[in-house]
């Protein structure tokens, strides 16, 4: 408020000394106006405001040492082997192989008689022979060529009945034998093939 009433008071001095002065009157004599001007001492300006705190100063952020990890130390190394001197069978050299053995040498085999044939065709058993009973064995010789097949068949012994042998030679010439073999090739030969007639097997 004194800052205004002093800003107010500066304001009219100024404007009356802006305004024209009228000149005196002859006559009438002046009248001195008076004006009581006091300067009125503007209050004293409020006290600054205190400084704010100094701010403390500032710590530097911690310095962030990383830790080299040493490299991993090798592992130890083994020790030498002990080296002995006692022989063992696996320090002597393995022997070299013996070579493959030969061949066996091809075997002879004599002339057969295939038995799947004498099962697929069986020696008939004459009427005659049932009749009367009659039994026996036959033992043929028969000439096997070098394709299995009979070339000759005989009877090397009866059997005591001649119709107990003509069917044991007739069954024979339908058969298929096993030729021989010498040195891994056929040959021709004979071989003994016995046929029973028994009245059982009926």
């Amino acid at each position: 408020m004194g800052l205004a009433a002093a800003f107010a008071f500066h304001g009219f001095a100024f404007i009356m000394l802006l305004a024209p002065m009228s000149p005196p009157k002859a006559k009438d004599k002046a009248k001195d106006n008076i004006v009581t001007v006091e300067f009125i001492e503007p209050p004293p300006p409020p006290p600054p405001p205190p400084p704010p705190p100094p701010e403390p100063p500032k710590k530097p952020p911690p310095k962030i040492v990383e830790k080299v990890k040493p490299p991993p130390l090798p592992p130890p190394a083994p020790p030498p082997p002990v080296v002995t001197e006692v022989a063992t069978p696996m320090s002597t050299p393995a022997p070299p192989p013996a070579p493959p053995a030969p061949p066996a040498p091809p075997v002879d085999i004599a002339p057969s008689e295939n038995i799947s044939y004498r099962k697929m065709r069986p020696p008939k058993y004459p009427p005659q022979a049932v009749r009367e009973h009659h039994t026996g064995k036959v033992l043929l010789k028969v000439l096997i060529g070098v394709d299995g097949s009979p070339k000759e068949v005989t009877v090397e012994k009866s059997s005591g009945y001649r119709e107990l042998d003509q069917s044991a030679v007739a069954a024979a010439k339908t058969w298929m034998f096993n030729p021989g073999r010498r040195d891994g090739r056929p040959y021709e030969g004979y071989a003994l093939i016995p046929v029973d007639f028994n009245l059982t097997d009926l």
